[in-house]
């Protein structure tokens, strides 16, 4: 009699069952940052190459999504850049394509 009366307290603190099985392969959505407006940013930069391999003084030339800070933040890439020393200061230009 113990072992019944046992038997039916367990059955009654039983979770619920789920009406549909639950799978955990299945990845959990998240949220996609790939936007049609944010393809294709490019910033088209202006700057000095020193003697001594400094790069300084960029300044954007052209940017396709004006703004938004593509120019900003393509200028200080730029801020610590260094080339090969040459025998004069030039000037260049440098596109750089942001990708999400």
């Amino acid at each position: 009699m113990v072992p019944l009366l046992l038997a039916a307290v367990l059955t009654l603190d039983a979770p619920p069952a789920l009406s549909k099985p639950v799978r955990a392969d299945i990845p959990a959505k998240t949220a996609s940052y790939d936007s049609p407006a944010l393809e294709g940013v490019m910033v088209t930069l202006e700057c000095t190459a020193r003697a001594s391999g400094r790069v300084e003084n960029c300044h954007v030339l052209a940017e396709t999504h004006p703004g938004m800070g593509f120019g900003e933040a393509a200028i200080a890439l730029m801020r610590d850049a260094r080339v090969a020393p040459g025998p004069t200061d030039i000037q260049f230009a440098r596109t750089l394509q942001f990708t999400p």
